[in-house]
């Protein structure tokens, strides 16, 4: 049976809902109050698209007509920036704001919320369509609601790329008031530092050089140029580091005599579905947990712990627990807006319920 299609305009609905979404630049307000989140057009699209594994196109026109909720829909209906609205309700739920570290003299939460979404990268597995949907939902508008709504949660840094897009955003979300600061993910090469002067030009408080970029240095047997590029960052007074996929980079530099300010090291158990097994090919994150928490347990520099729920396939509480119980001084996320209050209550949660971990804080 063939899927229905629009009469009207001919065409897919998923499809048109692309085509018609309008261009996501600042409109004319100066300030947070009212921007509404999930237009008509968004919820459409994220309510068609999420049943694409399950049951195709013939059963979005089913689900449009029965107005089939999802969790995702349900929250953007409620989200609005206002003081008075539901969302600052649900903000209410938190007993606590999000608790606070410190990195040197640099005041940092401890859940801090990560740009791969908000920059269009999306970790989908074999969902071809979820990177496009995702890019397509961060509006500039979207995201700054997104760092305004972390504030309310007490959330004061996030971590993003550096690149035009994100410098764009928040100098418009800064000029509107905002107060969150920004640890940039930066793009050394070589010697060329151009990408960490244009973070410092930007506003950034700290910057790291991102993962593949230490891995390359590690594998061209150039840590030393890793090290440059560090006290290059902390020479512009910001906070610097590293973050690694793998743990040889953070063993490298400290047997190298390089020590940074933080490290950033992916970190998540493979109690998951779709994690590795010893007979299954599966996708994991920190191929050896094990090995990270031990040598962190030895290791006095601050920690922020990343891909902690190995890109939304474990829990916020259980990932949270995990990493902060096995060394991690800060977590960093990825978040869509609906998920910021939660998570901020799991963190909370989480670092209130009596850890049993080992490691000193050193952060």
């Amino acid at each position: 049976m063939k899927a229905k299609i629009n009469s009207k305009l001919n065409v897919n609905p998923v499809i048109q809902l692309f085509k018609n979404r309008k261009e996501g630049l600042f409109p004319k307000v100066d300030n947070p109050v009212n921007i509404q989140s999930g237009n008509k057009s968004r919820r459409e699209m994220i309510k068609n698209l999420a049943a694409i594994p399950l049951l195709g196109t013939l059963f979005f026109g089913v689900a449009k007509k029965t107005g089939w909720p999802s969790v995702a829909e349900n929250t953007l209906e409620r989200i609005t920036l206002n003081n008075n609205s539901p969302l600052m309700k649900d903000v209410s739920r938190l007993n606590e704001k999000v608790p606070k570290g410190k990195i040197g003299k640099l005041e940092i939460s401890r859940l801090i919320p990560g740009g791969n979404l908000i920059a269009g990268f999306v970790y989908s597995r074999d969902l071809l369509w979820a990177s496009k949907l995702v890019k397509e939902y961060f509006t500039d508008e979207k995201v700054i609601e997104i760092l305004f709504l972390s504030e309310a949660c007490g959330i004061d840094t996030t971590i993003m790329r550096t690149d035009a897009q994100t410098i764009r955003i928040l100098k418009e979300y800064w000029r509107r008031g905002g107060k969150i600061q920004w640890i940039a993910q930066t793009y050394p090469k070589d010697e060329d530092f151009t990408n960490i002067k244009m973070a410092v030009d930007a506003g950034a408080v700290g910057g790291f050089a991102q993962g593949g970029n230490a891995e390359t240095y590690l594998k061209g047997n150039r840590i030393d140029l890793l090290g440059k590029s560090i006290e290059y960052t902390r020479s512009q007074g910001l906070i610097a580091g590293t973050a690694a996929h793998i743990i040889d980079v953070p063993k490298a530099c400290l047997s190298n005599g390089i020590k940074p300010d933080f490290f950033m090291k992916t970190f998540h158990h493979h109690n998951y579905f779709s994690a590795p097994t010893a007979d299954r090919e599966g996708y994991s994150w920190c191929n050896k947990p094990e090995e990270t928490a031990a040598f962190f347990k030895n290791c006095n520099i601050p920690w922020m712990a990343y891909k902690v729920l190995a890109a939304g396939a474990i829990k916020p509480i259980d990932g949270f627990r995990y990493a902060y119980e096995n060394g991690a001084d800060f977590t960093c996320v990825g978040m869509f807006d609906f998920q910021i209050v939660d998570n901020a209550i799991a963190t909370v949660d989480v670092l209130k319920s009596g850890l049993k971990r080992e490691r000193k804080w050193y952060a």
